[in-house]
């Protein structure tokens, strides 16, 4: 009979303990989605348009929940800057903040890059995921670096003998866009005008830019040479890389002192070489034209433009001082 009761009485203290473990079971907390950013490195190109970072949760939301972030890096943000100054990305929706829906595991980051005339060296964006929704933990994998790589296009290059002591020479290169060769709208659309004896001057066409036709203008703004016997130079610019010299395609021209053109109405200015573009492929490139005496035109179509002597259109890197190499 004592053994009968010993048995029972064991066999209760089980029943009891089984009960207490599963009630603390029952209540530890819940283990919580985990956050993190999908790679933690990215590489694209200017002209890659919209891009997306994806941040994952290991396990469905268990709410709506939103995750705080910063930027850094090289490039710059349109966010940051003021007035007409130069940018490289934006952030539209949401900037510093993604929301990821109760019962989803994605989210993303929408980044706007802009593709631009300038050359130059590669940039980065770094996003750091710095906190989270109440009952989301953030893991290691927390930040991205995107490398933001030259894009692909067109640089046309002006050049012209250097300075001597008895004569020298200044040249502009100037860009009017328009539907057809014969067709140019009322500004200005792109150049370079600095105010330089040496030379080079340059633009770059993006292959991403879809304008259908280009008139270049290279004036002769002030000098002594006479005649300026210059050259011009398209050269494909390919995964950040100039194309080697026997690729160049190059096109020279002559003027005399009576194409000097001191200009401060840009409408004087006169297209002397055109080409077109189709698909990111430039093409149809005409022989350069030898103005009238003083490059001047007049037609409905041309305006005063806003460039300024001493401005150009690029950033200095590690391309732009191979053009310079004459």
């Amino acid at each position: 009979m004592q053994k009968s009761i010993t048995y029972l009485s064991s066999l209760a203290t089980v029943v009891v303990l089984g009960v207490a473990l599963s009630s603390c079971k029952d209540d530890d907390p819940p283990v919580k989605p985990k956050v993190s950013v999908s790679a933690a490195t990215m590489t694209v190109k200017e002209s890659d348009g919209t891009i997306e970072v994806e941040v994952s949760l290991d396990k469905p939301a268990p709410k709506d929940i939103s995750i705080e972030y910063t930027l850094d890096g090289t490039a710059v943000d349109k966010a940051t800057i003021s007035g007409n100054q130069a940018y490289d990305y934006e952030i539209t929706e949401d900037p510093g903040e993604i929301n990821i829906d109760k019962g989803q595991s994605k989210g993303v980051i929408k980044i706007d890059l802009l593709s631009d005339s300038f050359i130059e060296d590669p940039e980065t964006i770094e996003i750091q995921l710095e906190s989270a929704t109440e009952g989301i933990e953030l893991t290691r994998d927390d930040e991205v670096k995107i490398t933001i790589n030259q894009e692909d296009g067109l640089i046309v290059a002006l050049y012209w003998p250097a300075p001597t002591s008895t004569a020298y020479a200044d040249m502009d290169l100037l860009v009017r866009i328009g539907a057809t060769v014969n067709n140019w709208e009322a500004d200005i659309f792109n150049g370079s005008v600095q105010e330089t004896n040496s030379g080079p001057e340059f633009v770059f066409f993006p292959k991403a830019w879809g304008n259908a036709a280009y008139g270049m203008s290279y004036t002769y703004y002030d000098g002594t040479l006479d005649p300026l016997n210059f050259t011009v130079r398209f050269i494909d610019l390919v995964n950040g890389a100039i194309e080697p010299e026997a690729g160049f395609q190059v096109f020279t021209g002559s003027y005399t002192a009576a194409n000097k053109n001191k200009w401060t109405d840009l409408s004087t200015t006169q297209v002397v070489q055109t080409f077109v573009t189709s698909g990111g492929a430039y093409s149809n490139i005409s022989p350069i034209t030898k103005p009238t005496a003083g490059s001047r035109m007049s037609t409905a179509r041309d305006s005063k433009g806003t460039m300024a002597r001493g401005s150009n259109n690029y950033h200095h890197g590690s391309l732009v001082k191979k053009l310079s190499l004459k």
